[in-house]
């Protein structure tokens, strides 16, 4: 009798300790998590941008782990539905547009710097959620402080640089990707140094198994020297890169 008591202890105790570990591996859904954070940094407005007009609203789907702390964030890039009242009661939707893609790369940094109390359901567990951060375009003077800094550290913010470049390559379509049909735009983060060379190349925005691609092809850019009052600067600015998943062989 003793001996099944102590069989009965033991399987408790293991179904205890699994259902603690299934419990913390378990994801539960927060949905927008603004006024849920104890520290919220906002984002920084790319001085890239200063004076381009860039705006709008980005959404970034995050992860909390179990002490309350950021561990993933990435931008929602499809665009979202509204629903506007007319005046004659009838319901308008309207979809809205992709942000800048540095727009939404400002917001993804902020977001990672995001605090939030544990969430606790008998042992702490994971929230998945969405932070909502909304861009305005600076006021002239802040505008003028941007272009004064872009300036006086010689290099101006090109914005999208698809269209002046003289040489462009194609990314290749990686074969990692193919296997899942991966598709969708990439935007890549450039920097040109004086003589019009691709100095630094990072991707902002687009599907992990793309992203490589796109900055190899990025890297091999070229464009013309830009001036300013005459002296070659650096330039600031972004390629997008639009990939579509290729026919699946025939049988």
């Amino acid at each position: 009798m003793k001996r099944f008591t102590v069989s009965l202890f033991v399987i408790f105790a293991f179904s205890v300790v699994a259902l603690a570990q299934n419990t913390s591996e378990k994801v539960i859904s927060g949905g927008v998590l603004n006024g849920r954070a104890i520290s919220l940094p906002k984002p920084v407005y790319p001085v890239e941008l200063a004076g381009s007009g860039a705006k709008g609203t980005v959404q970034v789907e995050i992860v909390i782990n179990e002490e309350g702390n950021v561990v993933s964030a990435e931008p929602v890039l499809s665009p979202t539905k509204t629903y506007i009242a007319a005046k004659d009661g009838e319901v308008i939707e309207k979809e809205t547009e992709l942000v800048h893609p540095l727009l939404q790369e400002a917001a993804r940094q902020a977001a990672l710097g995001a605090k939030f109390n544990p969430t606790i359901l008998s042992v702490p567990i994971k929230v998945k959620g969405v932070i909502i951060y909304n861009f305005f375009e600076p006021s002239a003077e802040t505008a003028s402080n941007y272009h004064g800094t872009v300036s006086s550290g010689k290099n101006m913010g090109g914005g999208v640089l698809n269209g002046k470049a003289t040489s462009l390559p194609k990314p290749a379509y990686p074969a990692a990707a193919r296997a899942v049909c991966a598709e969708g735009t990439v935007s890549v983060q450039v920097v040109l140094d004086e003589e019009g060379n691709v100095a630094s190349a990072s991707a902002v925005s687009g599907h992990p198994l793309l992203r490589s691609a796109a900055v190899d092809a990025a890297r091999g850019a070229r464009f013309s020297p830009t001036t300013l009052n005459g002296e070659p600067v650096k330039v600031s600015g972004v390629i997008v890169y639009n990939f579509v998943a290729p026919p699946a062989p025939q049988q």
